[in-house]
């Protein structure tokens, strides 16, 4: 009977743990961690219901199996969408790197919120906190953050560097 409370309440411990951590995320990013905390204890429940025998086995290996056929059919479905082979995703890396010809030097400062003779260092400064806000990962668009690429490339471009 110990031994069941004392299950519980490390199970009850780690998932406090979780929803802690869940919490520290950005808002944005909250939903998918949820989404996995549902489908493993619903795997995690359909597991023990077999082990216990009160759910046939089939149901419980499907159960159990959910969360990495899950992680699998989402990888699958989002390079079937991108279609990033190899030779794609190395053509969309380097297009964005290339300085915007309809950008000029004083639209590049203005976009990374510099003033005119800011140094290679403030450039790259600059570039790195706006990426930050506005990464097409963290809830930005893909247009601000190549407007931010461009700016810092036309600023670095026309020192040489």
């Amino acid at each position: 009977m110990i031994i069941r409370i004392l299950f519980a309440a490390l199970i009850l411990y780690g998932l406090y743990r979780f929803v802690k951590t869940v919490q520290a995320k950005p808002a944005d990013a909250r939903r998918g961690y949820y989404i996995s905390l549902i489908i493993g204890l619903g795997a995690a429940a359909l597991v023990l219901l077999s082990v216990t025998g009160r759910v046939h086995w089939i149901a419980g290996l499907i159960g159990g199996a959910l969360p990495f056929v899950r992680q699998y059919v989402l990888k699958h479905i989002y390079h079937r969408i991108s279609g990033s082979s190899k030779g794609n995703a190395e053509n969309e890396q380097a297009a964005p790197q290339r300085p915007s010809s309809n950008m000029n030097q004083q639209q590049a400062l203005s976009v990374l919120g510099l003033k005119p003779g800011a140094s290679d260092d403030e450039i790259i400064a600059a570039h790195r906190q706006l990426m930050q806000r506005f990464h097409p990962d963290r809830g930005g668009n893909d247009f601000l953050a190549s407007q931010i690429n461009d700016a810092k490339d036309v600023l670095l471009g026309k020192r040489g560097g």
